[in-house]
Formats: C-alpha cells, sequence, structure tokens
C-alpha cells in the first residue's frame, strides 16, 4: 500500500482519490475527448490532474497524464520543490492503463511503480 505522509492511505482514501479521476473522465468525454482522467497526489495533496485535452489543443501530446505532469511541475517551481524529489513520492490515480507515451514519460518521472488504474467496463461506468 502506498503511503502519503508517512501513513498508509486507507481504501476509502484510494477510492475518493479515483472518484475525482473518474469525474474529469467524465468532463473530457462531454467536451468531445477520450474519457481519460487523472491525478497526482502527493503528501495527501492534489498537485497535478489532467483529462485527456487532444481534440481541444489540436495536440496528440494532450494525454491526461501529459496535463497532470506539466501541472506538476509548475507546482514544484512555485513552491520551490526538486521534481525528481516530488515525482519519486507521487501516486498517479487514472481511470486506464497509461499507453505507452505517457508511459514512458512516468518512468522518466520515477512514478511507474505507484500507478493506480481503474478499468472495470469504464465506458459503461460513465453512461455511454
Amino acid at each position: 500500500m502506498e503511503a502519503e505522509k508517512g501513513r498508509a492511505v486507507t481504501a476509502g482514501e484510494r477510492e475518493a482519490w479515483m472518484d475525482l479521476a473518474v469525474n474529469m473522465a467524465k468532463e473530457a468525454l462531454e467536451s468531445g475527448e477520450v474519457p481519460v482522467g487523472c491525478l497526482m497526489v502527493y503528501n495527501n495533496e492534489i498537485i497535478g490532474k489532467g483529462k485527456n485535452e487532444v481534440n481541444e489543443t489540436k495536440n496528440a501530446t494532450r494525454h491526461a497524464e501529459m496535463v497532470a505532469i506539466d501541472q506538476v511541475m509548475d507546482w514544484c517551481r512555485q513552491n520551490k520543490k526538486e521534481p525528481k524529489e516530488v515525482f519519486a513520492n507521487t501516486v498517479l490515480y487514472v481511470t486506464v492503463e497509461p499507453c505507452i507515451m505517457c508511459a514512458a514519460a512516468l518512468r522518466m518521472m520515477s512514478i511507474l511503480w505507484r500507478i493506480i488504474h481503474w478499468y472495470v467496463n469504464f465506458i459503461s461506468c460513465i453512461g455511454c
């Protein structure tokens, strides 16, 4: 079980984070995107979140995880934190397993082994 602020994260907390990611995926779907949402949690605080923005931005790299990575980098700059240390202690909650591009980026950020994804008939869960 992953730890945040030196304590184990409860199943209820994990479910609450995932619910927020699912809500972001619903927002993506409502705006014509592939329904993927994610959160990056550091010390029990959301420091990055993203939903697919590929169609909106006309940029094929704007997957939810990439959007969230950019937000974490901004958070690190604003809070004068070392990104390498922050990413090493960040948990990613994402609604589907990351694609190879995102998985590679997450690995470069050292958070690949702390990914919690959920894909149990996801499309039917959001009412398609």
